[in-house]
């Protein structure tokens, strides 16, 4: 992510194919807001042919749309990858200033994206091949002020690591008892400060270094300005650094094990079943898998939320009341039929005895017309 750090509304556009018109440059970054100006030098068609890439500058109407337009470093437009940089001053330069930012011709030089806080006055580039090739920073700044140039890095590093380096310093000949917190607030003053850490040659030693990572590049020529200061009746001594802040691990989001271990005994418990396992037993390992297994189907069960449980209890509910009524329309039934049964035994008990009431008349009408 990109960082404005002026209230200049003029961005640097570097290494533009030399095939691309003023038209297309302003239709490329028309997106970002509305453009008051742009330049694209060089202009004629003889100078373009005397240099590998142009460049370019826009003048938004907005200064929130620099922070869109530096977002667009390393996209690819044409043939080339774009490098984007704020101008500072709020004014776009001429010709004659802006053709020393222009990609040079020759093959073995490359301009190379700075930081999303560098100024546009500073060429990175990556000069010659490899395994020879090496970085190169220029920034005219420090040959204004008489101080100390950037020293060439391996060409073997990465972009963003030789970015980092060239926000670091290396200040040495401190007192050994001097603080760190003491030098964080005197540096503070000269720029917001990203990481500090000691370096020590000699731990018996009388006094030691110290690197200092800032989180914005104008704050180099700054901080080599005040080489020589006495600080705490010693010389300070300060230097370009050819090396980056080793970070500790909790920085880089790594952890040792003992720290693993006193953050948590539930991972160490872990980290430990796995050393275990990886030394070749397996009985162990496939008793801790069942016993995982176990104690997963457990936590599932307890892990149940109200909700399931109340749809559950519904369920059951609904399937109790399901059951008491087929109960029910069963007894029903049952005492349907036990009645129709009764009846119809009621029924032919009742034309029995009026059968044999009727064989006895006729017998007894029988015997009487005998007589």
């Amino acid at each position: 992510m990109s960082t404005v750090i002026s209230n200049s509304k003029v961005v640097q556009v570097c290494n533009i194919s030399t095939s691309c018109q003023r038209d297309q440059l302003k239709a490329l970054f028309n997106f970002f807001g509305r453009i008051d100006e742009v330049q694209l030098y060089p202009d004629s068609e003889t100078l373009a042919q005397t240099i590998n890439g142009k460049v370019g500058y826009i003048k938004f109407d907005r200064n929130d749309s620099v922070h869109g337009a530096l977002n667009m470093t390393n996209t690819i437009f044409i043939d080339k990858p774009l490098i984007v940089s704020q101008v500072f001053e709020n004014t776009i330069p001429d010709e004659t200033d802006s053709m020393m930012y222009c990609a040079p011709l020759n093959p073995n030089v490359t301009l190379i994206s700075g930081g999303p806080t560098w100024p546009s006055t500073v060429i990175n580039r990556l000069v010659g091949q490899p395994p020879n090739a090496y970085y190169e920073t220029i920034d005219p700044e420090l040959t204004d002020r008489n101080l100390p140039s950037y020293p060439p890095l391996s060409g073997t590093l990465d972009i963003p690591k030789v970015e980092e380096i060239r926000r670091t310093v290396y200040l040495s000949n401190l007192d050994k008892d001097i603080d760190l917190d003491v030098l964080h607030e005197f540096l503070l003053q000269i720029g917001e400060i990203r990481y500090i850490r000691s370096a020590y040659t000699d731990e018996n030693a009388e006094v030691r270094g110290t690197y200092v990572e800032f989180s914005e590049q104008p704050s180099i020529p700054k901080v080599l300005s005040i080489n020589g200061f006495q600080f705490f009746g010693r010389p300070l001594f300060v230097n370009h650094a050819t090396s980056c802040v080793i970070k500790p691990a909790t920085v880089r989001g790594l952890r040792s094990d003992e720290e693993e271990m006193k953050m948590s005994p539930s991972r160490s418990r872990s980290a430990s079943r796995r050393r275990g396992s990886a030394t070749g037993e397996e009985s162990d390992h496939d008793r801790k898998s069942t016993s995982r297994s176990k104690s997963r189907k457990k936590s599932t069960k307890s892990t149940r939320s109200p909700k399931r449980r109340s749809r559950s209890k519904k369920r059951s509910r609904s399937r109790s009341s399901r059951d008491r009524k087929r109960r029910s329309r069963s007894r029903s039934y049952d005492r349907h039929r036990r009645k129709k049964d009764s009846r119809k035994r009621s029924r032919s008990r009742s034309r029995s005895r009026s059968k044999g009431r009727h064989h006895r008349s006729e017998s007894r009408k029988d015997k009487k017309s005998r007589r």
